[in-house]
């Protein structure tokens, strides 16, 4: 048997981590470092996160590695043209453990009709999604740990992306353990959700219960909207959230977690 902490948290691209100025007490990589080594997590699924705050956060981490690109790639558009460089942030996947491959694909993102188009420039919700996908060698079988972050508006874009994810958990499970983790902007009571959750159970996947709020206070959800899903197989030791102070320095999201024994 294997023991191991999954985790997932929301790192708030905001300006104060896109420029972290790494300096004593207000250098947030420090701190989100600290979280990380502090919780001991074997994986960690994050969101928002730029590549030169990656790069800060990754400078305290001797034994951990990063793994995914970013929504807008790391060529000219999405490390030169100042709109998209300060919006190009990742999902990157943080572990300690060995990984045998890795990849980051692109979900449905850019609405199909006129309506959904104008609504998601006015609520600047329209933003290329990613999922980034690692795969790790387990004892008895493969794991595939599937780390994204969806639209947060319009929903026929959410339903195109719960979509694709459910093709990319039903192509991997076929070779190994599935893990599919990330912000997807749905509570548990979203009528959407909760048939996304029954297709994957019907996939022998479930979702971690962690059910409370995990998002901001300003914000209208009063359920989960980062959620964890992992095989019926394994056992849960235990699952909650952490929502410390010192992340409260770094984003308004509290990290979920759950122990499990494989």
């Amino acid at each position: 048997m294997k023991y191991f902490r999954i985790g997932t948290l929301n790192c708030q691209n905001n300006s104060i981590n896109r420029n972290n100025k790494k300096n004593g007490k207000n250098d947030n990589a420090y701190l989100l470092a600290h979280h990380i080594l502090d919780k001991k997590y074997d994986i960690l699924g994050t969101q928002e996160l730029t590549r030169h705050f990656t790069r800060q956060v990754d400078d305290y981490l001797e034994d951990h590695n990063f793994y995914g690109s970013y929504s807008y790639g790391l060529g000219f558009l999405g490390t030169k043209i100042p709109l998209f460089k300060e919006f190009n942030q990742g999902n990157q996947i943080v572990t300690v453990k060995k990984v045998v491959s890795t990849r980051t694909k692109g979900l449905p993102w850019f609405p199909w009709n006129f309506d959904d188009l104008v609504k998601g420039l006015k609520k600047k919700s329209i933003s290329r999604r990613i999922a980034t996908i690692i795969e790790l060698e387990g004892e008895y079988n493969r794991i595939y740990v599937i780390n994204t972050h969806l639209d947060y508006y319009l929903p026929k874009v959410q339903q195109r992306q719960l979509n694709y994810l459910l093709k990319k958990v039903k192509k991997y499970n076929k070779f190994g353990f599935v893990v599919l983790m990330g912000d997807f902007n749905l509570q548990i009571t979203n009528p959407m959700f909760k048939k996304f959750e029954m297709d994957l159970n019907v996939l022998g996947i479930r979702r971690v219960p962690v059910n409370e709020k995990t998002n901001a206070v300003k914000y209208k959800s009063k359920t989960a909207i980062d959620h964890i899903f992992i095989p019926k197989s394994w056992q849960i030791v235990s699952c909650g959230t952490f929502d410390t102070k010192l992340l409260s320095l770094i984003t308004d999201h509290k990290a979920v977690y759950v122990d499990v024994i494989i």
